[in-house]
């Protein structure tokens, strides 16, 4: 671990140091035998080596009084618990790939790890108690030393008097009682502060992150979701069925299955990059153009990732043979049918057909796979699903034959070719909500009207840390997300809106096509606070055709009038569109289905505060959905 007495010697010397993972730590004894000009330059340090620039004026107040108040709150605490003084301290720890979140304060007592979270407030604030009781979460569910812990969420609104009680699973109390709540502690086994800070912090990074880091070769880290949910032995059985293709000279169609986040993009990409390093051509195509720009922007290259249509008109409607033998595509169930492609490009074939022939036409060998996801068909001519690709092998007239490889429940759909069940090629549990194993359920249930269901979901939902709010009041849940995340520069949220909707731009959210067109999707998604188009200014929305496969730390779901509850069911309005739509109600089913998927940390559903939004409003609060307020309602006294 860092020396901090040496760290505290280069602070007031003047001399360089190696940027280190938090602001300062050592133990009881240490902090206040050290002055707290100290310990308060030792964040500022931090702070500037994380974002490289200093903190904000309102940052050093709030840093200056919370080093005080843990200050006088040991030394009171000392005179009755001279063991306390053995207990460690970590200020404004940085939780690795987190994009700079950091808790205030964490005391490292017998065995309970307290996150504390200091507010300049005089109330229980939604945000402050949603943000420390997240951090709890993560660490828990992360850190390899913290995972056998009772780790206990305390907020502190420094304003506030007489206060103490538990709201949720977080303690909130007054600055005074700071020392008797930990006065309050059992006695037990010291947690040794330099094997926590060793210990392995491996959350889920998000899908641009972690593209990052397979195209930067770094390992990917060892989660335990991620691994027992079989992300890992997907890539595997890819890998095999493409080594058997190469060695055997054959051709191979693989379709891996998935509920939304359960991580089939990410298993595509690390696919394709691992073939590619083994000088195997590889492509992963996709005809989501924000993702293709997106990941394109953050990698800097174009090599590996390129769009799904312009293959298809580069090497399917020509002779033209693409170098590539492993042809991944994303989105699969996505893929134009006949009819359309008749009516855009005047060609009878659908794009399944295309590829189909296209990989016949490869010499030798070819592994085409196609990624599936449940429910995601948006646009018009994507309603065949994977009925598409069963229909362009069971059709094809040339002879070839294929071997296909398919999760169990899609094996009926092919006849005319050898199938093999891969029932690792079906991954059924959503990663990208971490907790929140259930929200692709509440959806559906959500959506599918069956409402008690989706009230269960709700439950256990909220038990895991992940709340879904309904607010009719769009400035409120931007002040809660900008409070949710004050401090994590780089965290990324940001408004979702339905592109057929009608009534949202009466509140600023401008929906469009012309109004959407104009932003980048790269720059939303990657620029970071402040700057420009960054989705966490909350000044532009994002509809379901620019988020799609991608994802948000949390989201504001501006609901529309294209999609209502009635009273008794869910009724889209009637809408006109350039090419016929084969199921209109569908599409618009599933484009809500994409907008309501896109979180990782908890979701704000705007509902307008117009009259014919009245019901929408009173159906998802019976599926769950609980009214966002800017505090929380609070309960009889409780201590730690």
């Amino acid at each position: 671990m860092f020396n901090e007495l040496a760290a505290q010697c280069c602070l007031a010397w003047g001399m360089p140091q190696e940027r280190i993972a938090h602001g300062w730590s050592g133990s009881v004894r240490q902090f206040l035998d050290t002055p707290e000009s100290l310990v308060e330059r030792a964040l500022h340090q931090h702070i500037s080596g994380l974002f490289g620039h200093g903190a904000s004026l309102s940052q050093a107040d709030a840093w200056k009084e919370e080093i005080g108040l843990i200050n006088l709150a040991f030394r009171n605490l000392a005179i009755s618990r001279q063991e306390c003084l053995e207990w460690s301290l970590v200020f404004e720890y940085e939780l690795p790939l987190e994009g700079g979140r950091r808790p205030d304060v964490i005391i490292l007592g017998p065995g309970r790890l307290i996150i504390m979270e200091f507010k300049q407030d005089h109330d229980v604030s939604r945000a402050g108690v949603d943000q420390v009781s997240a951090y709890a979460r993560d660490l828990s569910e992360y850190h390899s030393e913290t995972h056998d812990l009772d780790v206990i969420p305390v907020l502190v609104p420094t304003k506030s008097k007489n206060l103490n009680v538990q709201t949720e699973n977080v303690f909130a109390i007054s600055p005074e009682l700071i020392s008797a709540t930990l006065d309050g502690m059992p006695d037990g086994e010291l947690i040794d502060l330099d094997r926590w800070m060793n210990g392995d912090y491996a959350p889920l990074p998000t899908l641009i992150a972690a593209a990052k880091m397979i195209f930067n070769n770094e390992r990917l880290p060892a989660i335990k979701r991620a691994e027992s949910l079989g992300v890992g032995r997907a890539v595997e059985a890819l890998e095999r069925i493409s080594l058997n293709a190469r060695e055997n000279s054959y051709r191979s169609m693989a379709f891996v299955s998935g509920v939304p986040g359960a991580g089939k993009t990410l298993v595509g990409l690390q696919f394709v990059h691992q073939e590619s390093s083994e000088k195997v051509n590889a492509v992963f195509l996709s005809g989501n153009g924000p993702l293709v720009d997106v990941l394109s922007g953050a990698l800097k290259s174009t090599v590996f990732v390129k769009d799904l249509h312009s293959f298809i008109k580069t090497h399917g409607l020509t002779t033209k043979i693409p170098k590539q033998h492993i042809i991944v595509f994303d989105e699969a169930q996505r893929a134009w049918d006949a009819t359309h492609m008749d009516n855009k490009n005047r060609v009878p074939f659908s794009e399944p057909d295309l590829l189909v022939a296209i990989g016949e036409r490869i010499e030798d060998w070819a592994t085409l796979v196609g990624l599936i996801g449940q429910g995601q068909e948006i646009n018009t001519g994507e309603e065949s699903g994977i009925v598409g690709w069963a229909e362009a092998l069971n059709g094809s007239k040339s002879g070839v034959e294929w071997r296909v490889f398919t999760p169990p429940r899609f094996t009926n759909l092919f006849d005319s070719h050898i199938v093999f069940e891969v029932p690792e090629l079906d991954l059924t549990k959503s990663l990208r909500s971490k907790k929140a194993e259930d929200l692709h359920e509440w959806v559906d249930n959500l959506l599918e009207g069956k409402i008690p269901k989706a009230a269960l979901n709700a439950m256990k939902m909220s038990k895991d840390d992940f709340n879904v709010f309904v607010s009719r009041d769009l400035e409120l849940a931007k002040e809660y997300l900008h409070s949710r995340y004050e401090g994590a520069d780089t965290a990324r949220y940001g408004i979702l809106a339905s592109a057929k909707d009608k009534s949202l731009p009466e509140f600023g959210i401008l929906n469009g096509f012309m109004d959407t067109k104009k932003i980048k999707y790269r720059d939303w998604y990657n620029n970071p606070k402040g700057e420009i188009s960054s989705c966490a200014n909350l000044e532009s929305p994002m509809t379901e055709f620019g988020c799609q496969g991608l994802e948000l730390d949390m989201a504001v779901v501006a609901w529309g009038d294209d999609f209502l509850w009635d009273g008794s069911k869910w009724e889209m309005r009637k809408m006109r569109t350039q090419f016929p739509q084969k199921d209109p109600h569908t599409l618009r089913k599933n484009s809500y289905r994409v907008l309501l998927t896109r979180s990782r940390d908890g979701l704000v559903i705007f509902v307008p505060p117009i009259e014919k939004f009245d019901f929408t409003e009173i159906i998802l609060l019976a599926s769950g959905a609980k009214p966002l307020t800017k505090t929380v309602p609070l309960p009889a006294v409780s201590g730690l």
